[in-house]
């Protein structure tokens, strides 16, 4: 069955005029034009419109989605477990806040006496712990553990907070994000613009990383240290790290960087996955080189 723009756009929720900029952008297209100029629709574009609707519910910019829809490892099924899996985490978190509302009307009209704890589940985040519970891990497992500590659904987007254990970072610059990096255990060599002087921080010392500016960075030991990673504002880190830990099947490992044995195939989907977060990848950890 083919549906006109005014029929898809009634079914789907989304206006005429989007549908309209959805075919000249090139985001979808339709099947076909009628005798008389009209657009039609088929189920493949019903399909990816509901695509499209999915990465708009969960933040994504038009620009990103189309990036993320053509290309040519994109299957549709796995991208529905992927925005199932975190539409549930959401719900879990709004159900718990949803608990600390009631019990906090309860506490107010004298019905039942609130722990002064209980006030805040939901916002706090225990040590060790992520703030969805999720202990992501760089590169699926066995990776670096990654954790988020202040979501940007907490903070409108504002700022974003990361506990990650490691022992580099590929050198690459933010286009629109400043970072702050906050060393707890561990040392570790920086370096920053165009200078091949690094320079070391230990635990208790902080680096301050501006938008725009190259940087590359690792542990100065051999061994992974802890740090606090600050993003302002969050951008699409949250979602990069997530991407990061599943892990994408063209994922450069530490190995293949050392002896070389990386494709040219896994070098591009490796810049395309920072190009899609907002991210310039400029270059492999140090140490790597």
């Amino acid at each position: 069955m083919a549906y006109t723009v005014k029929q898809l756009a009634t079914i789907s929720g989304t206006s005429v005029r989007a549908l309209h900029f959805y075919d000249e952008t090139g985001l979808l297209k339709p099947a076909y034009l009628g005798a008389n100029g009209y657009r039609h629709y088929e189920e493949p574009q019903l399909l990816t419109l509901q695509q499209i609707l999915f990465y708009r519910e969960l933040g994504f910019e038009l620009k990103q989605i189309k990036r993320i829809l053509g290309r040519r490892e994109f299957a549709k099924t796995e991208a529905l477990k992927s925005h199932r899996e975190t539409l549930e985490k959401k719900l879990r978190q709004t159900r718990l806040l949803i608990q600390t509302i009631d019990k906090t009307i309860q506490h107010l009209k004298g019905k039942r006496k609130m722990q002064s704890e209980e006030m805040f589940a939901g916002f706090t985040v225990a040590a060790g712990d992520d703030r969805f519970g999720e202990h992501h891990k760089l590169g699926g497992p066995g990776g670096e553990p990654i954790d988020c500590k202040l979501s940007a659904k907490d903070t409108e987007g504002a700022v974003l907070v990361f506990e990650f254990s490691g022992s580099g970072w590929p050198k690459h610059l933010h286009l629109d994000q400043d970072e702050w990096i906050y060393v707890i255990d561990g040392e570790f060599e920086f370096q920053l613009g165009k200078s091949k002087k690094s320079f070391r921080v230990g635990p208790g010392e902080s680096v301050y990383l501006p938008r725009k500016v190259p940087h590359v960075w690792c542990t100065a030991t051999g061994k992974p240290g802890r740090l606090i990673n600050v993003y302002q504002p969050a951008g699409q880190m949250e979602r990069f790290f997530r991407e990061l830990s599943k892990p994408p099947k063209d994922l450069i490992t530490k190995e293949q960087l050392l002896d070389r044995s990386y494709s040219e195939q896994q070098v591009k989907a490796f810049h395309q996955l920072f190009s899609d977060h907002g991210m310039h990848l400029l270059g492999p950890p140090l140490g790597f080189e």
